[in-house]
């Protein structure tokens, strides 16, 4: 599901021409924007259940170890887990410098904009189904080319005298 909601930056990012921008340029103001057009996007929500992932593997890493103790595992690990949340400050920031290294400011403020219109707020909300359903049908294509192919081999194969 995370690879379909970056697919779906990926893509308006190369709609847009990415221009690559190196690490020394970045500017507050630049990582403002980055932070900006970070949080208006569906990629910011893909790592909104990953503190979660992380504890529930947490707790299972742990309970392996001790399984006897699986339920004062599990209570600990969700207490502990929410005095980390603050913590999401420190990834959207880090997120945000990756995002400022493969984009201008004015193009981070130009998917801010994009993001924030109705037409991207629809991309956000339409935008996974319309990649994931546009998957089905490159694979559905694909299929049928695959079966062309392989039978027009096998004809041209057995034109050239090959058994098939």
């Amino acid at each position: 599901m995370v690879v379909k909601k970056f697919l779906s930056a990926a893509i308006f990012a190369a709609a847009i021409g990415v221009t690559p921008v190196k690490a020394q340029e970045i500017t507050e103001t630049h990582l403002e924007a980055a932070l900006d057009a970070l949080r208006s996007s569906p990629a910011a929500r893909s790592y909104d259940d990953l503190l979660p992932a992380v504890a529930e593997a947490v707790k299972s890493q742990l309970i392996l170890i001790r399984p006897d103790l699986h339920a004062v595992i599990g209570e600990t690990v969700d207490e502990v887990v929410l005095t980390l949340v603050p913590r999401r400050s420190d990834l959207d920031q880090e997120l945000a410098r990756v995002w400022a290294q493969g984009f201008t400011e004015d193009e981070l403020v130009t998917i801010a904009e994009f993001y924030n219109s109705p037409a991207g707020r629809k991309f956000n909300e339409t935008g996974p189904r319309v990649i994931s359903d546009s998957f089905g049908v490159a694979q559905a294509w694909a299929g049928r080319v695959r079966e062309e192919l392989i039978e027009a081999t096998r004809v041209r194969l057995r034109e050239q005298g090959e058994e098939f």
